[in-house]
């Protein structure tokens, strides 16, 4: 069954950027990048909540821009702390995204917290970078920040986060991180990732947090080759993440399938007591290099398998459908798809798909 939560209107900007997270207590958050502007605030950044697995949704909030009121409008994504950090109980909500006016003038990675996912405050700004543009040339000047993705590292909380900042090192971009005590504070950008080679731009890191066998994974995207590969990143401690410039392994399924562009990852332990990960990019591209809409799944150390995703849709290179879309299992194990799809109004519409799990 599909859901859909937002139809685009004709002439507007199609919502992209759908992630979802799975809370401790089962329930489903949501949140995208929709473009609408909500008076002096900006564009926001919505909220939904699912209690039954994906099948129904409330909009529970719409976060607003309290610190620049220029608008909450680019990668927001939602984290449970799983742990207490700086004075906040375990399973307090951080919500961190890219702030910014219309202009695009500057962007700004923000923070803000909330106990139950409808009341949110404003916590710090992360990090502020060059305006809002995009240019994967070898001659771009672009200084941007964008992208967060929070973990909470022994007492701090991290913040990865795709740096354009670092191109006197060659690096069209990096992905650098930031960490916090408190949540206010935050420490000078460090390295992760990145090539002094004015091709290769790695972004989108996107954690899993710490796995059942103590290690983390995370997936990049390495924009440079037109397939735009999604790449497998393992680190012991969630700093250390190896040489900046290795970039990973590849990710591939046994049958040739490899994931393309805006990269997520997410993992469940089933009811059978698996690690079941699940690896997913704007597309995928099959063994011949035709777009596909599947995933990848691993189960415990077996080998990367694609699937049919929930969500039949129409997957193109040069089309924006699944930008950073999200597919999890719910508490019943079943698949849950946070995805946009192109609609006949020229715009995308935001669809939740759930469907038994192939495995």
């Amino acid at each position: 069954m599909s859901t859909v939560l937002h139809r685009g209107e004709e002439g507007e900007r199609g919502p992209l950027y759908t992630r979802m997270t799975r809370l401790t207590s089962g329930a489903l958050l949501l949140t995208a990048e929709i473009y609408r502007e909500r008076g002096p605030w900006g564009a926001v950044f919505p909220i939904w909540r699912s209690d039954d697995g994906g099948r129904t949704w409330e909009l529970v909030s719409e976060v607003a821009d309290v610190r620049f009121h220029a608008g909450n409008r680019y990668q927001p994504i939602v984290y449970e702390l799983p742990a207490p950090w700086a004075g906040r109980p375990a399973g307090t909500l951080l919500l961190a995204g890219n702030a910014f006016p219309a202009d695009g003038s500057e962007t700004n990675i923000v923070l803000y917290e909330s106990a139950d996912a409808r009341t949110w405050s404003f916590v710090s700004v992360v990090d502020t970078g060059g305006p809002a543009e995009y240019d994967w040339r070898p001659t771009s000047e672009t200084t941007a920040v964008w992208e967060p993705c929070l973990d909470l590292v022994g007492g701090s909380l991290v913040c990865f986060l795709a740096d354009e900042r670092r191109k006197a090192d060659g690096m069209l971009q990096a992905i650098t991180r930031r960490a916090s005590v408190d949540g206010v504070h935050w420490s000078d950008a460090e390295l992760v990732s990145g090539v002094g080679d004015r091709f290769s731009r790695p972004g989108m890191f996107v954690s899993t947090g710490e796995m059942p066998d103590g290690r983390r994974r995370a997936v990049i995207e390495v924009v440079g080759p037109r397939e735009v590969p999604i790449h497998l990143l393992e680190s012991a401690d969630g700093l250390d993440w190896g040489a900046p410039d290795a970039l990973g392994t590849r990710l591939v399924a046994d049958d040739g399938t490899a994931p393309s562009g805006t990269p997520n990852i997410t993992w469940r332990v089933d009811a059978e007591g698996r690690v079941v990960v699940i690896a997913t990019g704007r597309l995928a591209l099959d063994a011949a290099g035709e777009p596909v809409d599947r995933g990848l799944v691993r189960i415990d150390d077996g080998p990367w398998r694609a699937f049919g995703l929930p969500v039949p849709a129409e997957r193109a290179l040069d089309e924006g459908s699944g930008y950073s879309q999200t597919v999890l299992q719910n508490a019943d194990g079943e698949l849950v798809q946070a995805t946009t799809v192109r609609n006949s109004r020229g715009s995308h519409d935001i669809v939740v798909g759930v469907a038994p799990s192939p495995w």
